[in-house]
């Protein structure tokens, strides 16, 4: 498992490095934007790395169409509202698969009561009012209205998610978004960030 995920890293940097090195010999990168470009394309190779390994998975669990609901919605959710990041690769796709394996897994076969669902979604609400949205120390929102319009967008979002659950009386879409709410709780809680180490509210000690 640990080889797995050094030679994942090696290729990662393989890949940033030679898109880097490609970027600059083009003229379309300059030194003062390297990290920019290292930060994008590091995310976008975890990305397609990780949601490849995740939907593999869910096509063996037969937990597809429940999977890529949870990763198009939060995925949406999650653009807005912010939250933790795992601070290193491996503890990174640890918790990505669990996650979007376990999640799609008890969902499918187990059906929360109503009540339990009401709850996440009030929850889910005044989370996002408290503390969305929530940055990072590589990404921190240094722009107030930045700050307010995401806030405003992720509220929006989830009560349109609410919505559309409530409309179509689909149990699992209702434990879809209950599953949600409660990830993004978790994941932009202060006490999360205060459980692993990880410092919080990060735009107000950002220094340009």
């Amino acid at each position: 498992m640990c080889y797995y995920f050094i030679v994942g890293d090696s290729m990662k940097n393989a890949f940033v490095t030679t898109s880097i090195n490609y970027l600059i010999r083009n003229n379309a990168c300059n030194e003062k934007q390297i990290n920019i470009f290292r930060y994008t394309l590091e995310s976008l190779y975890s990305l397609i790395t990780k949601t490849s390994i995740v939907l593999l998975l869910s096509f063996i669990l037969k937990t597809s169409s429940i999977t890529l609901i949870i990763l198009l919605l939060y995925s949406l959710f999650r653009g807005f509202a912010f939250g933790i990041h795992a601070t290193k690769n491996i503890y990174c796709w640890l918790i990505t698969i669990l996650v979007y394996t376990c999640g799609p897994l008890f969902i499918k076969y187990y059906t929360l009561p109503i009540s339990v669902i009401y709850l996440s979604y009030g929850l889910g609400i005044l989370a996002l009012l408290l503390w969305s949205p929530s940055d990072t120390p590589a990404r921190p929102l240094i722009h107030r209205k930045k700050r307010i319009a995401n806030k405003i967008i992720s509220l929006l979002l989830a009560f349109i998610y609410i919505t559309i659950a409530i409309f179509i009386k689909n149990d699992n879409f209702n434990e879809i978004i209950s599953f949600i709410f409660i990830l993004e709780t978790i994941c932009i809680c202060p006490l999360t960030y205060m459980l692993f180490k990880i410092p919080y509210r990060n735009y107000k000690n950002y220094k340009k």
